[in-house]
C-alpha cells in the first residue's frame, strides 16, 4: 500500500530547481504508476501558471517558521555577496521545469528537534540510475556529485575533525554528558582568530573576502544551531540558555557556543549550501574558503576541544551552564 503523501493540497512549500530555492504551493498530487511514488503538481509563487509542473518529493521542502527564517537569512547573505561583485546577476531561467530528468538539489535539512516534526521531512528518491560526474578543484574537498535526479554539494572533512565529531557523539549519546556553556572560545571568537591568522598574509581584497566568509559562517551558525546542530538531549540546555542568557534576543548562539557545534556546522554545510539558491560563483567562493577554514580548525582542535569541557548531565542542566 502506498504511503500517505508528504504534502497536502494548497500547502506552501520550498521547491529546489537548478540550484535555486523558490517558494511554491502544492496544487495536486498523484501516485506515479511506474515508480509507485507520490508526484506533486506545484505552482511557483509569482510565476505565470504556464510554469506549473509536476515534481518529485526529493526537490520539495516543508515551509515552516524555521525553514522560512533559514531561507530568508541565507538569501540575505547571498545578496550581500552579490552586491560586492561588479558582474550583473543572472536571471533564473523559468523555461526549465522539474522532472525526473532534471538536475536538482537534494534537501538535507535534518532538524535536531526532539519532536522530529514535519519541518525536517526529506524524501529521497531511488538512485538505481546514478550517473556520477565529479568536478575537481582541490585535493581535500569533494565539491559536486551530479546524479540524474539531484546535485549534492559534499565537503570532505579532515580526519581530525571527523574523530572529534565521533567522540562528541559518543560523549553525549552514550555517556550522557553535555558541553559546558558558554564555551571558550566561542564561534565568533574562533572566526575572529581565523581572520587574524590571515591578516598579515593577505592583500586588501583577499582580506575583504576572508571577512565576508567569516561573517557568512557566523550567520549560518546563528541560523542553523537550533534546527540542525543540536542533539535531542541538548534541547533542554538550549532552552535554559535562552532564558538565562537572552539567547536570540540579547546575544546570538555564536556568542555562547563554541568549536564542537561549529564542527557540526562544517559537517553539514554541504546540505545548507544545497538548500541555498547559490550561483556557481558563490559555491566556488565558499568552497575554497571552507577548505582553508577546516584546516585552521583542524590545527587548533587539540587546543580547543577536551573531554573536560563536558559534564555529566545527570547533575542537572543548571550545573552545566555557567
Amino acid at each position: 500500500m502506498t504511503a500517505k503523501p508528504l504534502f497536502n493540497i494548497n500547502e506552501p512549500i520550498f521547491a529546489l530547481h537548478q540550484g535555486k530555492t523558490y517558494k511554491a504551493k502544492i496544487l495536486d498530487s498523484k501516485v506515479d504508476e511506474d515508480t509507485n511514488e507520490w508526484q506533486y503538481y506545484i505552482h511557483y509563487d509569482g510565476w505565470n501558471k504556464k510554469w506549473d509542473t509536476w515534481a518529485q518529493a526529493d526537490v520539495l521542502q516543508k515551509r515552516t517558521d524555521k525553514t522560512e527564517e533559514l531561507f530568508n537569512k541565507m538569501n540575505a547573505t547571498i545578496k550581500k555577496s552579490d552586491s560586492r561583485k561588479s558582474s550583473s546577476n543572472k536571471t533564473p531561467n523559468k523555461r526549465s521545469t522539474i522532472s525526473q530528468n532534471d538536475t536538482s538539489l537534494q534537501i538535507q535539512m535534518h532538524a535536531a528537534d526532539d519532536s522530529h516534526d514535519s519541518s525536517s521531512t526529506t524524501a529521497t528518491s531511488k538512485e538505481n540510475n546514478k550517473r556520477t560526474r565529479k568536478r575537481q578543484r582541490t585535493d581535500s574537498v569533494e565539491k559536486l556529485k551530479t546524479f540524474e535526479n539531484k546535485v549534492v554539494i559534499e565537503i570532505k572533512l579532515p580526519d581530525e575533525i571527523k574523530m572529534c565529531l565521533s567522540r562528541d557523539w559518543h560523549l553525549i549519546n552514550n555517556e550522557h554528558k553535555l558541553l559546558i556553556i558558554p564555551c571558550q572560545p566561542t564561534v565568533e571568537e574562533i572566526t575572529n582568530l581565523y581572520r587574524q591568522s590571515k591578516s598579515n598574509k593577505q592583500k586588501p581584497i583577499e582580506a575583504e573576502h576572508t571577512n565576508h566568509f567569516a561573517e557568512s559562517i557566523v550567520t549560518y551558525f546563528d541560523t542553523a544551531l537550533s534546527t540542525m546542530l543540536l542533539y535531542a538531549v541538548e534541547r533542554a540546555q538550549y532552552k535554559e540558555i535562552q532564558q538565562s542568557h537572552g539567547l536570540g534576543d540579547k546575544i546570538q548562539p555564536s556568542n555562547v557556543y563554541g568549536i564542537v557545534h561549529l564542527l557540526r556546522l562544517m559537517s553539514q554545510l554541504g546540505s545548507i549550501l544545497a538548500y541555498s539558491p547559490l550561483e556557481q560563483t558563490e559555491v566556488d567562493f565558499l568552497l575554497v574558503h571552507i577548505d582553508d577554514f577546516n584546516r585552521f580548525l583542524e590545527k587548533n582542535i587539540k587546543t580547543w576541544v577536551n573531554d573536560d569541557h563536558y559534564q555529566n548531565a545527570a547533575g542537572g542542566i543548571n550545573s552545566i551552564i555557567q
